[in-house]
């Protein structure tokens, strides 16, 4: 093997994962499996997390581009510092309230059919990218087109439409599109961090951390992945390999972090910090005299605050949250098809006990989802967390389809052209010379312990 083909494995074979959340960015540079090798695992190469500026990022929408930026060039230096890797292209999350999901149908007659040929996948990933000029909302742009069932002629419900043979082509889509407005702040905020960086897939968060949590067998079988983040709930319904329904609800951790706020009485952080330490899903057996202070304004005294209350105020909140997503999966039809369950992911799903709640509440199996299949190393461990899953997700889509039977479900990138970069070096050099990344290319709603006392403090902020 020549040393051109050492540097193009390199380069297609790596991919970062930038993730732009309200909160926080994170990003992960991973090696992924070369193409045609039997393997199913990444290697994580470096890291980052990056807290955001408050009103940087608001309802999941990058609002300040010039913070954002600041966020994204930060993560991605201490990144490329972890991995000595020379960042030049990513594959970027979006998300947030302005996401619309619409169903909808198309259909062409194919030019061919007069001469017997059978359907192609080039008929397959041109109906695809016709539907990316579906009718949508005014200013709103279309980022998604998840093809569901086929139709051919007469036969409807085809999973897999190449190789038959008819005259007319058609399907029905989940199109997923966001606000024009803020997916150009979004790319603009790359940019602002640098003026050479590209991306090379924008997806949407829930989808690419389905490919980080779920299994191959879990979206086969029928799973329904819920994702709560900071602004919303999202929830997204695999069967058979295909994504069937996608719905978002404007309630998250934020809500949870604000009820206990209000409460208690005491600062939004010092809440947000109460929820991590002290949180739980189910107060039953809390005991009612576990008490916890809270350093919750300076030159006051502590605040005494019972573990229980917090517990109870959590619960609620949570039963609410699970009352929606299941009264959504029974209104898309799929709830029998379910096999799998549900999978609990986001930074909430991080409390205590929370996939005991949701059971109750929807009778359904569930467990909470964690980054599958990296390869064990310390970088791993270090992200093996809610925190990096979306990231690690946006990696894997350098090499997983969300959808094998179509090219790709992703609006090509339409990227200004950019400066030359310098050449890249094999993988085994990164320690003398740093490797440019480049990715493989592959590839509505029905809702808008102990006893006695235990005197512990949190943190004044």
């Amino acid at each position: 093997m020549n040393n051109n083909s050492l540097i193009s494995m390199a380069q297609e074979n790596i991919v970062v994962g930038v993730d732009i959340g309200s909160t926080k960015i994170a990003v992960v540079a991973a090696q992924l499996p070369v193409s045609g090798a039997f393997q199913n695992t990444i290697e994580i190469l470096g890291f980052s997390e990056v807290l955001m500026p408050t009103g940087a990022v608001v309802n999941g929408s990058v609002e300040n581009i010039k913070q954002v930026g600041k966020a994204i060039r930060t993560a991605l230096a201490e990144t490329a510092l972890l991995s000595d890797l020379d960042i030049g292209i990513v594959n970027v999350s979006f998300g947030g309230t302005h996401v619309k999901v619409t169903a909808q149908s198309d259909g062409v007659l194919r030019p061919s059919a007069s001469t017997g040929e059978e359907v192609t996948q080039k008929d397959v990933d041109q109906l695809v990218e016709d539907m990316y000029r579906a009718k949508t909302e005014p200013n709103f742009e279309v980022l998604h087109v998840l093809p569901m069932d086929f139709v051919v002629d007469n036969s409807a419900g085809v999973k897999e439409p190449v190789g038959r043979t008819g005259i007319k082509l058609g399907a029905n889509f989940l199109v997923v599109s966001g606000n024009n407005q803020s997916i150009q702040r979004t790319r603009k905020s790359l940019l602002d961090a640098d003026e050479n960086l590209r991306y090379d897939k924008m997806i949407f968060a829930p989808l690419a951390t389905g490919l980080a949590v779920l299994t191959g067998n879990e979206m086969k079988a029928g799973i329904a992945l819920v994702d709560i983040g900071d602004h919303t709930t999202d929830l997204i319904i695999y069967q058979d390999k295909i994504v069937r329904h996608i719905v978002s609800f404007p309630i998250g951790g934020r809500h949870l972090t604000n009820d206990l706020s209000i409460g208690c009485g005491i600062q939004p952080e010092n809440a947000e910090q109460l929820k991590k330490v002290y949180g739980a899903a189910i107060s039953e057996d809390i005991p009612l005299n576990v008490e916890i202070l809270v350093n919750f304004l300076a030159g006051r005294p502590p605040k005494q605050v019972l573990k229980k209350n917090v517990a109870l105020i959590l619960e609620e909140r949570l039963k609410e949250i699970a009352a929606m997503v299941y009264a959504e999966i029974l209104n898309s039809g799929y709830e029998e098809k379910l096999i799998g369950g549900i999978v609990l992911t986001g930074g909430t799903a991080n409390i205590p006990d929370i996939e005991l709640l949701f059971e109750k509440v929807t009778n359904l199996s569930v467990r909470v989802g964690f980054p599958e299949n990296l390869a064990h190393t310390s970088k791993a461990d270090a992200v093996s967390n809610s925190s990096f899953t979306t990231a690690i997700g946006l990696a894997w889509a350098g090499v997983q389809s969300i959808d094998p039977r179509v090219k790709s479900v992703c609006k090509p990138s339409q990227e200004e052209p950019v400066k030359q970069a310098p050449p890249a070096v094999a993988a085994g050099q990164r320690t003398q010379e740093k490797v440019k990344t480049e990715p493989k290319k592959t590839g509505l709603s029905f809702w808008e312990s102990l006893l006695g006392r235990n005197d512990q403090q949190t943190d004044e902020y």
